[in-house]
Protein backbone atom coordinates (compact mmCIF):
# COMPACT_ATOMS: atom_id res chain seq x y z
CA UNK A 1 0.00 0.00 0.00
CA UNK A 2 1.37 3.43 -0.96
CA UNK A 3 1.61 6.37 1.44
CA UNK A 4 -1.18 8.07 -0.50
CA UNK A 5 -3.46 5.05 -0.08
CA UNK A 6 -2.68 4.86 3.63
CA UNK A 7 -3.48 8.54 4.08
CA UNK A 8 -6.70 8.14 2.08
CA UNK A 9 -7.82 5.23 4.27
CA UNK A 10 -7.12 7.12 7.48
CA UNK A 11 -8.84 10.28 6.21
CA UNK A 12 -12.07 8.66 5.09
CA UNK A 13 -12.39 6.36 8.10
CA UNK A 14 -11.85 9.28 10.45
CA UNK A 15 -14.43 11.27 8.52
CA UNK A 16 -16.99 8.44 8.68
CA UNK A 17 -16.49 8.01 12.43
CA UNK A 18 -16.78 11.77 12.98
CA UNK A 19 -19.88 12.06 10.76
CA UNK A 20 -21.62 9.24 12.60
CA UNK A 21 -20.61 10.54 16.03
CA UNK A 22 -22.31 12.93 18.39
CA UNK A 23 -20.83 16.12 16.90
CA UNK A 24 -23.22 17.47 14.25
CA UNK A 25 -21.07 20.26 12.76
CA UNK A 26 -17.86 20.57 10.79
CA UNK A 27 -18.32 17.63 8.38
CA UNK A 28 -18.08 19.70 5.20
CA UNK A 29 -15.16 21.68 6.60
CA UNK A 30 -13.15 18.50 7.20
CA UNK A 31 -13.74 17.33 3.64
CA UNK A 32 -12.73 20.70 2.16
CA UNK A 33 -9.61 20.69 4.32
CA UNK A 34 -8.44 17.21 3.36
CA UNK A 35 -9.58 16.85 -0.28
CA UNK A 36 -6.76 18.99 -1.79
CA UNK A 37 -4.27 16.53 -0.28
CA UNK A 38 -5.81 13.51 -2.00
CA UNK A 39 -5.17 12.16 -5.47
CA UNK A 40 -8.23 12.50 -7.73
CA UNK A 41 -8.00 8.87 -8.87
CA UNK A 42 -8.30 6.49 -5.95
CA UNK A 43 -8.13 2.75 -5.55
CA UNK A 44 -9.61 1.91 -2.17
CA UNK A 45 -10.86 -0.99 -0.10
CA UNK A 46 -14.10 -0.37 1.75
CA UNK A 47 -14.50 -1.59 5.31
CA UNK A 48 -16.60 -4.43 3.83
CA UNK A 49 -13.51 -5.56 1.89
CA UNK A 50 -14.86 -4.51 -1.51
CA UNK A 51 -12.30 -2.81 -3.74
CA UNK A 52 -13.14 0.17 -5.94
CA UNK A 53 -11.50 2.53 -8.37
CA UNK A 54 -13.05 5.96 -7.80
CA UNK A 55 -12.78 9.40 -9.35
CA UNK A 56 -13.09 11.98 -6.57
CA UNK A 57 -13.98 14.70 -9.08
CA UNK A 58 -17.37 12.97 -9.53
CA UNK A 59 -19.83 13.77 -6.76
CA UNK A 60 -21.38 10.35 -6.30
CA UNK A 61 -18.02 8.56 -6.36
CA UNK A 62 -16.64 11.10 -3.90
CA UNK A 63 -19.59 10.30 -1.61
CA UNK A 64 -18.77 6.58 -1.82
CA UNK A 65 -15.19 7.40 -0.86
CA UNK A 66 -15.99 9.65 2.10
CA UNK A 67 -18.82 7.52 3.45
CA UNK A 68 -16.74 4.33 3.07
CA UNK A 69 -19.43 2.82 0.84
CA UNK A 70 -22.35 3.72 3.14
CA UNK A 71 -24.52 5.39 0.52
CA UNK A 72 -28.16 4.43 -0.08
CA UNK A 73 -28.13 2.46 3.17
CA UNK A 74 -31.71 1.24 2.63
CA UNK A 75 -30.70 -0.35 -0.69
CA UNK A 76 -27.55 -1.79 0.88
CA UNK A 77 -29.84 -3.38 3.52
CA UNK A 78 -32.29 -4.70 0.90
CA UNK A 79 -29.49 -6.35 -1.06
CA UNK A 80 -28.09 -8.07 2.02
CA UNK A 81 -31.49 -9.18 3.33
CA UNK A 82 -33.61 -9.86 0.25
CA UNK A 83 -31.31 -11.16 -2.50
CA UNK A 84 -31.20 -14.97 -2.11
CA UNK A 85 -27.79 -16.59 -1.87
CA UNK A 86 -26.59 -17.24 -5.40
CA UNK A 87 -29.52 -15.32 -6.93
CA UNK A 88 -29.57 -13.01 -9.94
CA UNK A 89 -29.22 -9.27 -9.39
CA UNK A 90 -29.74 -6.89 -12.32
CA UNK A 91 -28.45 -3.33 -11.92
CA UNK A 92 -30.14 -1.18 -14.57
CA UNK A 93 -28.46 2.21 -14.46
CA UNK A 94 -25.44 0.88 -12.60
CA UNK A 95 -23.22 4.01 -12.58
CA UNK A 96 -19.83 2.81 -11.23
CA UNK A 97 -21.31 -0.54 -10.18
CA UNK A 98 -21.34 -0.32 -6.37
CA UNK A 99 -24.70 -1.98 -5.71
CA UNK A 100 -24.16 -4.88 -8.07
CA UNK A 101 -20.71 -5.44 -6.62
CA UNK A 102 -22.21 -5.52 -3.12
CA UNK A 103 -24.76 -8.11 -4.30
CA UNK A 104 -21.91 -10.27 -5.53
CA UNK A 105 -19.84 -9.75 -2.38
CA UNK A 106 -22.54 -10.35 0.21
CA UNK A 107 -24.91 -12.77 -1.57
CA UNK A 108 -22.62 -14.45 -4.13
CA UNK A 109 -25.14 -13.27 -6.70
CA UNK A 110 -24.73 -13.41 -10.43
CA UNK A 111 -24.91 -9.82 -11.60
CA UNK A 112 -25.88 -8.16 -14.86
CA UNK A 113 -24.80 -4.50 -14.94
CA UNK A 114 -26.53 -2.22 -17.45
CA UNK A 115 -24.91 1.17 -18.03
CA UNK A 116 -24.87 3.31 -21.21
CA UNK A 117 -22.26 5.93 -20.26
CA UNK A 118 -18.90 4.82 -21.77
CA UNK A 119 -16.78 6.20 -18.93
CA UNK A 120 -18.95 4.61 -16.24
CA UNK A 121 -19.08 1.33 -18.15
CA UNK A 122 -15.27 1.37 -18.16
CA UNK A 123 -15.33 1.91 -14.38
CA UNK A 124 -17.65 -1.07 -13.92
CA UNK A 125 -15.32 -3.31 -15.94
CA UNK A 126 -12.35 -2.16 -13.87
CA UNK A 127 -14.15 -2.73 -10.57
CA UNK A 128 -15.32 -6.20 -11.63
CA UNK A 129 -11.73 -7.16 -12.45
CA UNK A 130 -10.36 -5.52 -9.31
CA UNK A 131 -12.54 -7.79 -7.17
CA UNK A 132 -12.01 -10.88 -9.36
CA UNK A 133 -15.76 -11.13 -10.03
CA UNK A 134 -15.51 -11.70 -13.78
CA UNK A 135 -16.87 -15.26 -13.63
CA UNK A 136 -20.21 -14.12 -12.20
CA UNK A 137 -20.65 -10.57 -13.50
CA UNK A 138 -21.30 -9.19 -16.96
CA UNK A 139 -21.92 -5.77 -18.40
CA UNK A 140 -24.47 -4.63 -20.98
CA UNK A 141 -23.19 -1.28 -22.24
CA UNK A 142 -26.50 0.17 -23.40
CA UNK A 143 -29.46 2.26 -22.40
CA UNK A 144 -32.77 0.50 -21.76
CA UNK A 145 -36.09 1.76 -23.04
CA UNK A 146 -39.28 0.57 -24.73
CA UNK A 147 -37.68 0.66 -28.20
CA UNK A 148 -34.29 -0.60 -29.36
CA UNK A 149 -31.74 0.93 -31.71
CA UNK A 150 -29.60 4.00 -31.14
CA UNK A 151 -30.56 6.91 -28.91
CA UNK A 152 -29.03 10.28 -28.11
CA UNK A 153 -27.56 10.27 -24.62
CA UNK A 154 -27.12 13.39 -22.50
CA UNK A 155 -24.50 14.05 -19.83
CA UNK A 156 -25.01 16.24 -16.78
CA UNK A 157 -21.64 17.95 -16.14
CA UNK A 158 -22.72 18.90 -12.61
CA UNK A 159 -24.03 15.53 -11.41
CA UNK A 160 -22.42 12.25 -12.42
CA UNK A 161 -25.55 10.39 -11.35
CA UNK A 162 -27.93 12.29 -13.63
CA UNK A 163 -26.95 11.30 -17.18
CA UNK A 164 -30.06 10.46 -19.15
CA UNK A 165 -31.73 9.79 -22.47
CA UNK A 166 -33.88 12.85 -21.68
CA UNK A 167 -32.38 16.20 -22.65
CA UNK A 168 -34.37 18.08 -20.01
CA UNK A 169 -33.50 15.84 -17.07
CA UNK A 170 -30.78 18.06 -15.57
CA UNK A 171 -30.39 21.80 -15.38
CA UNK A 172 -27.68 21.84 -18.06
CA UNK A 173 -27.40 18.69 -20.14
CA UNK A 174 -24.74 18.24 -22.81
CA UNK A 175 -25.05 15.83 -25.72
CA UNK A 176 -22.68 12.94 -25.11
CA UNK A 177 -23.52 11.23 -28.40
CA UNK A 178 -25.36 8.16 -29.63
CA UNK A 179 -25.49 5.03 -27.51
CA UNK A 180 -26.99 1.61 -28.10
CA UNK A 181 -30.49 1.15 -26.70
CA UNK A 182 -32.20 -2.18 -25.99
CA UNK A 183 -35.46 -3.29 -24.42
CA UNK A 184 -35.35 -5.18 -21.17
CA UNK A 185 -37.19 -8.04 -22.81
CA UNK A 186 -34.30 -8.36 -25.29
CA UNK A 187 -31.84 -8.68 -22.41
CA UNK A 188 -33.97 -11.40 -20.84
CA UNK A 189 -34.28 -13.41 -24.03
CA UNK A 190 -30.76 -13.00 -25.44
CA UNK A 191 -29.18 -13.92 -22.11
CA UNK A 192 -31.73 -16.67 -21.46
CA UNK A 193 -32.52 -15.39 -17.97
CA UNK A 194 -34.75 -17.88 -16.15
CA UNK A 195 -35.55 -15.77 -13.11
CA UNK A 196 -34.54 -12.36 -11.79
CA UNK A 197 -34.47 -12.13 -8.02
CA UNK A 198 -33.78 -8.40 -7.71
CA UNK A 199 -33.95 -5.65 -10.33
CA UNK A 200 -32.71 -2.18 -9.48
CA UNK A 201 -33.91 0.54 -11.88
CA UNK A 202 -32.23 3.95 -11.74
CA UNK A 203 -32.46 5.39 -15.24
CA UNK A 204 -32.90 9.10 -14.57
CA UNK A 205 -36.45 9.74 -15.75
CA UNK A 206 -36.78 6.70 -18.01
CA UNK A 207 -37.99 4.21 -15.41
CA UNK A 208 -41.49 3.73 -16.80
CA UNK A 209 -40.14 3.02 -20.27
CA UNK A 210 -37.87 0.38 -18.74
CA UNK A 211 -40.86 -1.24 -17.03
CA UNK A 212 -42.87 -1.08 -20.25
CA UNK A 213 -40.04 -2.84 -22.08
CA UNK A 214 -40.21 -5.87 -19.76
CA UNK A 215 -43.49 -6.95 -21.36
CA UNK A 216 -45.15 -10.10 -20.04
CA UNK A 217 -42.09 -10.90 -17.91
CA UNK A 218 -43.31 -8.22 -15.49
CA UNK A 219 -44.76 -10.63 -12.94
CA UNK A 220 -43.62 -11.67 -9.44
CA UNK A 221 -43.03 -15.33 -10.32
CA UNK A 222 -40.32 -14.28 -12.80
CA UNK A 223 -39.16 -10.92 -11.45
CA UNK A 224 -39.36 -11.20 -7.69
CA UNK A 225 -38.28 -7.76 -6.44
CA UNK A 226 -38.10 -4.42 -8.23
CA UNK A 227 -36.43 -1.39 -6.67
CA UNK A 228 -37.21 1.79 -8.57
CA UNK A 229 -36.53 5.43 -7.74
CA UNK A 230 -39.73 6.75 -9.38
CA UNK A 231 -38.66 10.41 -9.76
CA UNK A 232 -41.37 10.92 -12.40
CA UNK A 233 -44.42 9.09 -13.79
CA UNK A 234 -45.16 8.04 -10.21
CA UNK A 235 -48.87 7.36 -10.55
CA UNK A 236 -48.46 5.43 -13.79
CA UNK A 237 -45.68 3.28 -12.33
CA UNK A 238 -47.67 2.55 -9.17
CA UNK A 239 -50.72 1.58 -11.21
CA UNK A 240 -48.69 -0.61 -13.58
CA UNK A 241 -46.89 -2.53 -10.84
CA UNK A 242 -49.98 -3.02 -8.71
CA UNK A 243 -51.87 -4.28 -11.74
CA UNK A 244 -49.01 -6.73 -12.34
CA UNK A 245 -49.33 -8.26 -8.87
CA UNK A 246 -46.82 -6.21 -6.88
CA UNK A 247 -47.12 -4.34 -3.60
CA UNK A 248 -44.91 -1.37 -2.76
CA UNK A 249 -42.79 -0.41 0.23
CA UNK A 250 -41.44 3.13 0.45
CA UNK A 251 -38.16 4.12 2.07
CA UNK A 252 -38.84 5.35 5.59
CA UNK A 253 -38.31 9.07 6.07
CA UNK A 254 -35.46 9.43 8.52
CA UNK A 255 -32.66 11.90 9.16
CA UNK A 256 -29.09 11.02 8.21
CA UNK A 257 -28.29 10.57 11.90
CA UNK A 258 -31.24 8.20 12.36
CA UNK A 259 -30.22 6.17 9.30
CA UNK A 260 -26.68 5.83 10.70
CA UNK A 261 -28.10 4.53 13.98
CA UNK A 262 -30.36 2.11 12.13
CA UNK A 263 -27.41 0.82 10.13
CA UNK A 264 -25.37 0.36 13.29
CA UNK A 265 -28.30 -1.49 14.86
CA UNK A 266 -28.56 -3.78 11.82
CA UNK A 267 -24.84 -4.54 11.72
CA UNK A 268 -24.91 -5.52 15.41
CA UNK A 269 -27.80 -7.95 14.98
CA UNK A 270 -30.85 -5.67 15.17
CA UNK A 271 -33.86 -5.68 12.82
CA UNK A 272 -34.56 -2.04 11.88
CA UNK A 273 -37.27 -1.21 9.37
CA UNK A 274 -35.91 0.68 6.36
CA UNK A 275 -39.18 0.39 4.40
CA UNK A 276 -42.84 1.00 5.17
CA UNK A 277 -45.97 -0.09 3.27
CA UNK A 278 -46.80 2.27 0.44
CA UNK A 279 -50.28 3.72 0.83
CA UNK A 280 -52.76 2.86 -1.90
CA UNK A 281 -53.37 6.58 -2.35
CA UNK A 282 -49.87 7.94 -1.73
CA UNK A 283 -47.74 7.88 -4.84
CA UNK A 284 -44.46 8.86 -3.27
CA UNK A 285 -41.67 10.48 -5.22
CA UNK A 286 -39.05 8.57 -3.26
CA UNK A 287 -37.48 5.17 -3.78
CA UNK A 288 -39.91 2.25 -3.65
CA UNK A 289 -39.28 -1.48 -3.34
CA UNK A 290 -41.89 -3.70 -5.03
CA UNK A 291 -42.45 -7.39 -4.36
CA UNK A 292 -45.20 -9.89 -5.00
CA UNK A 293 -48.44 -9.31 -3.15
CA UNK A 294 -48.69 -12.00 -0.47
CA UNK A 295 -45.03 -13.00 -0.92
CA UNK A 296 -42.66 -13.89 1.91
CA UNK A 297 -40.76 -10.68 1.19
CA UNK A 298 -43.92 -8.61 1.65
CA UNK A 299 -44.71 -10.44 4.90
CA UNK A 300 -41.16 -9.86 6.17
CA UNK A 301 -41.22 -6.13 5.38
CA UNK A 302 -44.64 -5.75 7.02
CA UNK A 303 -43.37 -7.61 10.09
CA UNK A 304 -40.32 -5.36 10.48
CA UNK A 305 -42.46 -2.25 10.11
CA UNK A 306 -44.94 -3.43 12.76
CA UNK A 307 -42.36 -4.48 15.35
CA UNK A 308 -39.94 -1.56 14.96
CA UNK A 309 -39.87 0.52 18.14
CA UNK A 310 -41.62 3.86 17.60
Amino acid sequence: MTNNQSFSNVARRFFRAYRNGSVRVGHSFIRRLVEPCLAQQQEIQLRSGLKLQLDLSKGNQSAIFWHDGDVDVHLYWAIRELVPLGGLFVDCGANCGLMGLLARQYRLASVVFIEPHPRLAKSIRANIQLNQFSSACELVEAAVSDVSGEVTFYEDPQNDGSHSVHSDWGSKMNILGKVQCVTFREIITTKNLRKIHFLKIDTEGNDQNVLNSIGDYLRPDFLEIIYVEMPKDREAICHQLRASGYVGFAVTTKSRREISLMQRDYETGGQPSFFEPLSETLHTGGDVLWCGKGSRTAAYLNHLHLVEPK
